[in-house]
Order: C-alpha cells, then structure tokens, then sequence
C-alpha cells in the first residue's frame, strides 16, 4: 500500500471514531460497549498507519542526499506548510522542527499584542539557506544556493505598494503618525506685532483590524510533496489576504467599523460623468493644490477604466486620452478591486490620483492558519481558514484625489 492510499485509509478511519463521538455527544450519553470497541479498534489501526507513514517517508528521506561542507553556519531544516497543515488536518502532530518554526510564528504575534486564534501562525518573511560550499565533484554543482519563503512578503501582491505606498511591518499596539500643517510667515511693519505661524499638529493613527479569508483545497493536493504545489497553496494564502485589503482600500467603508476606510467611501466629485482631457487634468490640479504633488505620483483605476481611456479621443487630436502606460506622463495602474458602480447610474468606473508614498499600510505579526478538516469533508475537501491583522490609511488627505469615468450610457 503506498503513502496516498494509507492516508486515505487513515482518513476513513479518523471521520468514523470522530462520528461515533459527535454523535454520542448530541445524544448526551458515552460511547456504548460496541462502539468503544470500534473507536479502540480504529485508534489501533490509526496508530499502525501512522508509524507506516513514518516509515515511508523515512525511507523517501534515506534517499536525499544533502551536502554542506561549510559546518560553519547551521542549516534550518526547510518548513513544509502542506505537511503542516496535511497533520492538522489528519490529526497528527508535527515534526520537533515544524513546531519550532510555529512557535516562533506565534512568539512574534504575542509580541505584537495580537492572540493568534487558530493553530498555525506564520511569519511572513522567515528565511533560511540551504549551501554547499567545496570544490567540483562535491555537490557544488547542483546545491549552490537555496533560499525560499514561509509565505512571500504580503507586500508583492499589493498594487498599492507598487505603485508606492509604505508598508510598514512588524508593529506593535495601535500606530500614531503625527503631522503638521507648516510654519507660516507674514509680512509686517516696522513696529506692528508678528502673529503666530505656527502650523497645527495632528495625526493618523492605525490599530490592527482582522482580515479573514479560506481556501478549500482537497485532501489528494495536500497529499502532493511537491515544492510546485506548495507555493501555489502558498501564493493562494497570500493572494487571499491582499485581495481583503484592497478590496477594503478602494472600498467605500467609511473606517468606523471593521475594514479601514476606502477612497470611496465618499462618491467623488472633482471629475465625474462622460472622460475629458479637462477632467483628466482636474484630478492632478486638485492635488497640486493641495501642495502635494510630489514624489510617487501615479494613477490607479480598473481593468474597465483603463480599456475605456485607451479608446478615448483627446479632444479632437484623434490622439487617445491613455496610450501606452502613462496618462498626461504619469504611470497608471490597474486593479479590479476598483468599484465600477460609481455615481447615480452606477455605472462609472472609479480612478484615484496621488502621491502614493503618502498610503500607510500597517501589518501585526504573521498570517494566522487554521486548518478545518470537517466543514467540506463531504466534498474530500480540508478548508483553510487564514487570518491577518493590517490597516491602511492616507497620510494625508490632500495627496488623493478620486474621479468616476461614465463607461456606459
């Protein structure tokens, strides 16, 4: 019997002992004689399975061969998360290394002030190297240098941060940024008092906010030991709490509740209705008015905005608002996280306008992991469920302005 067909069997065995119980629970009485006998039985066979799997894979590892001249430096044993979660979700417990790494993840939330609730906590940016350092013929050849992730930086799926917003990592408590309106100066006469130019304090502040997602996968990919299925479960991970955020972002929540304030969460006004070159040209106005044009200046809109301003005509120049990448020599980016339903006919596709350096994106610990292997066990599904704790907020007001585009009539 190979590894997949006794996890399958370890799986039956595991939902019948678990549905003995659920149901003497609901009937509020213990197992009876018969049944604990088939739970004892099954507990038998599981543990028989498990030291099976053991030793399987023991003997897949015999046949690794990894070389490391340099004694120097110690090797971390690499973490897999679809073993991980594959114990979790078969009620097995994890390797002394695993639970180290796990641990540590969980440290790091405690840390930050932040209870992670479920059983596996991840810190983003955990690296380690596996190298071999010696001459030819001694494994220089194929293990020059391995370097991986846990999970890739939240920040790369962000089309916020690419177009240049900061991220800040590894906070602790609430975040309070302070700002200032400026000295001010006036002219006045020989003898006649000076007043007070000093500017007005103020600030931004940032308290972690829970973003929640899940992920169904099914039981034979996780049976999958493969670095590919790996970092497609991973990049999912990922991908699913950068989609909450931005989604949130470019929302129209107006921050009092749970998700961060979304540009939107006021319709716009400076530029709305059928696209001009004077529109266009309003939106940059309105943040160089209010002195902040400057830095990361950048467009962002959706996939229906930047198709409609490619077939745009500038006026009567026959030239198109957008050509290329740029719109009036600024960069445009896309994201379909941007509303279409904008306006009364909701039908206006949102654009926003910027210094993006001045877009705080705030995150506290790792990524929370909660495996659930009941929920979807019909399907032969486990469910993950990943949770997150991040907030995101201008520096300033005055460096966005937002538009709306009538794509349709």
């Amino acid at each position: 019997m190979n590894k997949l067909d006794l996890i399958d069997k370890r799986s039956i065995l595991l939902e019948s002992s678990q549905s003995m119980v659920d149901t003497a629970k609901k009937e509020m009485r213990k197992l009876n004689d018969s049944e604990r006998k088939t739970f004892e039985t099954n507990i038998s066979a599981i543990k028989g399975i498990d030291a099976e799997i053991e030793k399987a894979e023991t003997e897949m590892r015999k046949d690794v061969k990894i070389v490391n001249i340099n004694t120097k430096k110690q090797m971390d044993k690499r973490f897999n998360l679809l073993t991980a979660i594959r114990n979790r979700a078969e009620g097995r417990s994890m390797t002394d290394e695993d639970a180290a790494v796990i641990d540590a993840g969980k440290a790091e939330m405690r840390k930050s002030g932040v209870t992670a609730e479920g059983d596996i906590t991840l810190p983003l940016e955990y690296r380690t190297s596996i190298t071999a350092a010696g001459s030819a013929t001694e494994g220089i050849e194929v293990v020059a240098e391995d370097k991986f992730n846990i999970l890739a930086p939240l920040r790369n799926a962000l089309v916020t941060v690419k177009a240049g917003a900061t991220f800040l990592t590894g906070l602790v408590g609430d975040l309070s940024i302070p700002t200032y309106a400026g000295t001010t100066a006036a002219w006045k006469g020989e003898i006649v008092t000076a007043v007070d130019g000093a500017g007005a304090f103020g600030e931004v502040n940032l308290k972690p906010r829970k973003i929640t997602a899940f992920i169904d996968v099914s039981k034979q990919f996780l049976a999958q030991d493969s670095s590919s299925a790996e970092a497609m479960l991973k990049t999912d991970i990922v991908n699913a709490v950068a989609a909450a955020l931005e989604g949130a972002i470019f929302g129209t929540a107006d921050g009092s509740g749970v998700p961060c304030q979304g540009f939107f969460n006021v319709a716009p006004t400076t530029s709305t209705g059928a696209v001009t070159w004077k529109k266009v040209i309003a939106l940059e106005t309105a943040v160089d008015t209010g002195n902040a044009l400057m830095d990361n200046l950048k467009y962002i809109t959706n996939a229906t905005g930047r198709g409609y301003l490619k077939g745009a005509v500038k006026g009567t120049s026959g030239i198109m608002l957008l050509e290329g990448t740029e719109l009036n020599g600024y960069p445009i980016l896309a994201t379909n996280h941007i509303p279409n339903n904008l306006q009364s006919g909701t039908n206006e596709a949102g654009i926003i306008f910027g210094n993006w350096n001045d877009l705080i994106i705030g995150q506290w610990g790792g990524i929370d992991v909660l495996v659930d292997p009941y929920t979807q066990a019909a399907l032969g599904m486990v469910r993950i469920v990943v949770n997150a704790y991040v907030d995101a907020k201008p520096r300033r007001a005055a460096s966005f302005t937002t538009g709306s585009m009538l794509v349709s009539a």
